[in-house]
């Protein structure tokens, strides 16, 4: 494909600026409503209006679209976006193939092997969490970073955790891949208990991380920081959960948010049942897609998948026009030649021993 022929509008109109700060490794601090606030790795800062998809940074003062951000970042050669572009379809790439839910390895970790721990840092890890939609301030209040022991390696991997109970000998961590316990199973909860309160109960970490990012982005979150929330971590939190209903009947309303899968439908039904047929299937917010995360973490935009089908619908008709030229027989000439006897005959230029042939 020709990326060399898109011009700096044409980059503007197929790649948010929000997409290039993520795809070239930014990470996302914190963002409320429109502005979304990145770091580079050297400490300065950079702000994104995702509305008016514009970025602007501070001392010196700057600010611009896409394609001016790109050659900022040394993505643009002799007016070539072709890296840019490729950056981005990378992110794009990977996007695509974020499954709704993580899984839960049956292997667990004893609480020995969590070493390292502190507020998360690691770039890495931030660039996950970006990518997935989340702000580091989030991720670092709700969660802690340390190193486990990887499986096939003695290199140590850091993950994200969140504790697991009221204390903090146990956690389900998270690499990117899929969940992991520490110590003991069991449910996490965050929040204190009120009077008439809430209950809000979630599959797995991500579902809850990327909800209250949602709500910080909308200015809502003292609302529903006063509420309380379990998160299940799959199934080895489930019967902890239904007996702590039944033992709490004075929650003002017990809302679900399961993900749209088999686990997802037994998981409410036993909630249900654990609350006397009350609770509350909420999944009415995330309708057409998988679960919480899916519906809220980063979608390639409608603007790209347009610009991409026009693109290979003109290499199609490309491919098909010299397909045709190549297939196509060379028309051997013919000349017209009048015999002696007046009869008109046609002869044929031989093309590999020459003359004529009648």
């Amino acid at each position: 494909m020709e990326n060399t022929k898109i011009s700096a509008m044409e980059f503007d109109s197929i790649v948010p600026v929000d997409d290039l700060c993520m795809a070239t490794g930014l990470i996302c601090l914190s963002l409320k409503r429109a502005l979304r606030h990145y770091a580079f790795s050297d400490g300065r800062e950079l702000t994104v209006n995702t509305v008016r998809n514009e970025w602007a940074m501070k001392n010196p003062d700057e600010f611009g679209s896409a394609s001016s951000l790109a050659e900022k970042l040394g993505l643009v050669e002799n007016g070539s976006f072709s890296k840019a572009i490729e950056v981005v379809e990378a992110l794009y790439s990977e996007r695509d193939s974020i499954p709704a839910t993580f899984g839960y390895t049956a292997l667990s970790r004893p609480i020995w092997d969590f070493t390292d721990t502190c507020h998360p840092k690691n770039w890495e890890l931030g660039r996950l969490v970006t990518r997935y939609g989340l702000s580091m301030d989030n991720v670092k209040f709700h969660t802690l970073e340390g190193s486990l022991p990887h499986v096939k390696s003695l290199k140590p991997e850091r993950v994200l955790a969140m504790s697991v109970g009221e204390n903090t000998d146990s956690f389900m961590a998270f690499n990117g891949q899929v969940f992991r316990q520490i110590g003991d199973a069991g449910l996490t909860t965050v929040g204190q208990r009120r009077r008439d309160q809430t209950c809000m109960v979630y599959e797995n970490p991500l579902d809850f991380l990327i909800l209250m990012e949602s709500v910080i982005r909308n200015n809502v979150y003292p609302i529903m920081a006063r509420r309380y929330h379990i998160i299940l971590n799959g199934k080895r939190g489930l019967a902890e959960a239904c007996e702590y209903m039944k033992s709490n009947p004075d929650f003002l309303e017990v809302r679900c948010f399961m993900p749209q899968n088999e686990f997802g439908q037994t998981a409410f039904a036993a909630i249900n049942d654990a609350v006397k047929g009350t609770a509350i299937d909420r999944s009415d917010l995330f309708q057409g897609f998988g679960s919480l995360f899916e519906k809220y973490r980063p979608k390639v935009p409608e603007s790209y998948r347009k610009w991409k089908t026009a693109q290979i619908k003109k290499e199609n008709q490309v491919y098909v026009s010299e397909a045709v030229n190549v297939g196509q027989k060379e028309m051997t000439p013919m000349i017209k030649k009048r015999s002696s006897s007046g009869v008109e005959k046609s002869a044929i230029i031989d093309r590999k021993e020459g003359g004529l042939k009648l």
